[in-house]
């Protein structure tokens, strides 16, 4: 900040005495008959059973929902994988039948005699 910013900022800021007879007005303009003021501690509020009972009831009913909730997902959450567990293994067992054919082949070409060559087969 520049010093003649922080100058005019002390300026405007800088206490300023109050108007001559301003505590006379103020003094003046209260009242002359002051009644002291009764404070009484106020009645304590007539609670029935229900206000008595509420707090702790409505703290049961959230428990109670958040392990319903809790519970209800759990069990969501194990049958998607299941389901998913199932689909893997119907998968798992195609892919295994077509290696088994694959397989299959395989071993019937190598098991099985070569075909007769031809004489017009060049060999070198």
């Amino acid at each position: 900040m520049t010093e003649q910013f922080e100058d005019e900022l002390r300026r405007r800021l800088r206490p300023v005495d109050a108007p001559e007879g301003f505590a006379d007005r103020v003094m003046r303009s209260l009242p002359t008959d002051a009644k002291p003021a009764l404070v009484s501690a106020a009645p304590a509020p007539v609670r029935s059973r229900f206000h008595k009972f509420a707090m702790p009831a409505s703290l049961a009913a959230s428990l109670l929902v958040a392990v319903l909730l809790g519970r209800n997902t759990a069990v969501e959450r194990e049958r998607i994988a299941e389901a998913q567990g199932r689909a893997a293994s119907l998968e798992l067992m195609q892919a295994l039948r077509v290696t088994s054919k694959k397989l299959d082949i395989a071993y019937q070409a190598v098991q099985s005699p070569p075909p007769a060559a031809s004489p017009e087969e060049n060999r070198s």
